[in-house]
């Protein structure tokens, strides 16, 4: 494959145009699943067209059960991108990528079920759960604030909401770790840990400069280094 020079519009444009040639014949032709997430993620991330990308999804996620697919089509309905809004389909499509092994889809059936006409909180904690036990880190900080709060049949449980926000930090989430340094500070759901308290602070504070980094770098790339 020749290099595509990407300060040259037409060579972009040429480029464009192959790469939804080559996803539609995978999709359309060859019939394959990934042909049509591919299909999919070419409209929404590049074309920004969300209609198409949701037919794309939907073929490759109902025919093909495809479950990052499901997944897609399950944020497009939650937050009515190319469709209109529709918490239960999202719950439909998240589930179905859920049960599939996509643990992204069990993080966003819990999110979908823990508001909206589809509340289902206890429910909700089941699909988080699944997900934090693969170690999907914001399912494990999720699950640690319904439990720091109590959310509905789900009761406020100290002990549980630090076991969750400690383990999304060991998955290197930022607020995760704040919030473990406070709780350890604090002695909720723990004992009082002055050391620990500080100690995890510091990793928050290495996340967070670590995150900053990783954005500005990308900003630079995007500059072309100037």
């Amino acid at each position: 494959m020749n290099r595509v020079n990407f300060n040259s519009e037409e060579e972009v444009k040429e480029y464009l145009h192959n790469l939804e040639t080559e996803y539609n014949y995978q999709c359309h032709r060859e019939k394959t699943g990934e042909g049509c997430y591919r299909l999919g993620e070419f409209y929404a991330s590049i074309k920004g067209d969300f209609e198409k990308a949701t037919s794309a999804y939907n073929l490759s996620c109902t025919k093909y059960n495809h479950v990052v697919a499901c997944n897609k089509l399950g944020a497009l309905h939650l937050y009515g991108r190319g469709v209109t809004k529709d918490r239960k389909k999202a719950v439909e499509y998240f589930t179905k990528s859920c049960d599939g092994g996509y643990m992204t889809g069990c993080y966003g059936a819990g999110v979908a079920l823990s508001g909206g006409e589809t509340r289902d909180v206890p429910k909700a904690v089941e699909c988080l759960k699944k997900a934090c036990d693969s170690d999907h880190q914001e399912s494990c900080y999720q699950l640690g604030s319904i439990y720091l709060q109590g959310l509905d049949t789900v009761q406020k449980d100290m002990r549980k909401a630090f076991q969750f926000t400690l383990k999304s930090c060991k998955l290197d989430h930022v607020y995760g770790c704040a919030n473990v340094s406070r709780m350890y500070k604090l002695g909720d759901g723990t004992a009082k840990n002055e050391k620990l308290s500080q100690e995890y602070k510091e990793k928050a504070k290495d996340l967070q400069r670590q995150a900053k980094e990783k954005s500005a770098q990308m900003k630079f790339g995007e500059t072309g280094g100037k």
